[in-house]
């Protein structure tokens, strides 16, 4: 019998709730000792659709924040090697792939969402080429955010002025993108309704509210249509709106206004391998510290409870952590 890892995993039920159950990953591919991994704003969303729907969506294995140590592979990666992964698998084939836009892929899967059971485990499996190696002296709970991390330089990268810029919701997008623009010099305010959340900008030295006037860059990484519309009234002529967080349903654009400020709108979806290695570089630099903003979790403590602490914005981005270094 080929060898297996057996552990506990976290499951979100059909029902909204948190359960826990072990699990068994086999020897295939490349399997992870997970050392932390965080609950993204994509599994808030699965958890919320539980609870409007009870039982009409499966049960589902979430995780696909994670740091972890290398027990076995197939693929080529010593075992005991710190790694994180990049959980969106694309196909290399398709036309967008070779473009090297790879979040376009025809083919993408997310883990623990449209691939395989998530990082919420103490076991993962993964193809080994979703793998990047951890640099040395990084903490485990930075290595957990290295990933939502890499989505908000890909969404700071799009900035090209030298703001002054305004970020609506301070989430850890929102918060990233906040420290990845401040990193490049530019003044950073941020906006957020929740008082945990604005409190947690405060600490991190981020001017708290809307400044005064028009500004030239505003993100909107609140995800709500109310934050949207704030941003449009927010920036100033021939200024740019940049959405990086993820929206359901229509948007409205009053036409008018964006003609009359000759506005640029645009998008960010998701993250680059390129971006991947940019915050593994200012980790490993010490230029990005990003332990504020994250809550870190013991994994007896993980629950049905840490979903709705998040949910109400009591809480900031929730980590697991199992082991206290990679």
């Amino acid at each position: 019998m080929s060898e297996r890892f057996e552990g506990i995993a976290y499951t979100l039920t059909s029902a909204g709730e948190v359960v826990v159950r072990q699990r068994s990953v086999p020897a295939e591919r490349t399997v992870l000792r997970v050392a932390a991994a965080g609950v993204c704003g994509t599994d808030l969303i699965d958890f919320r659709g539980r609870l409007d729907r009870p039982g009409t969506l499966p049960d589902t294995s979430p995780g696909h924040e994670i740091a972890g140590t290398v027990v076995h592979s197939e693929d080529g990666w010593p075992v005991g090697t710190p790694v994180v992964v990049d959980p969106a698998f694309h196909c290399g084939a398709c036309g967008p792939c070779a473009a090297g836009r790879t979040s376009y892929c025809e083919r993408l899967l997310l883990l623990g969402h449209t691939y395989g059971s998530g990082g919420l485990a103490r076991y993962v499996a993964v193809p080994g080429t979703a793998l990047l190696r951890m640099p040395d002296r990084v903490d485990v709970v930075s290595a957990a955010l290295v990933e939502p991390l890499a989505c908000a330089h890909h969404a700071a990268a799009k900035v090209t002025c030298d703001g002054p810029a305004l970020v609506l919701g301070a989430g850890t997008i929102g918060l990233g993108v906040a420290l990845l623009l401040r990193a490049r010099g530019l003044e950073v305010a941020v906006v957020d309704p929740a008082p945990v959340r604005a409190a947690l900008a405060a600490d991190l030295g981020l001017p708290v509210g809307r400044p005064d006037g028009a500004l030239p860059v505003v993100v909107e990484a609140s995800g709500t249509a109310a934050g949207f519309h704030d941003a449009l009234d927010a920036v100033a002529r021939g200024g740019h709106v940049l959405v990086a967080a993820q929206h359901s349903g229509t948007l409205t654009v009053d036409a008018g206004l964006a003609f009359g400020k000759e506005l640029r709108l645009s998008w960010s979806l998701g993250a680059l391998r390129a971006d991947f290695h940019a915050v593994l570089r200012l980790l490993a630099a010490g230029v990005l510290d990003p332990r504020p903003l994250a809550t870190p979790v013991r994994p007896e403590d993980f629950g049905t409870a840490t979903f709705r602490d998040m949910a109400a914005g009591r809480t900031a981005k929730p980590v697991v952590v199992w082991d206290a270094q990679l």
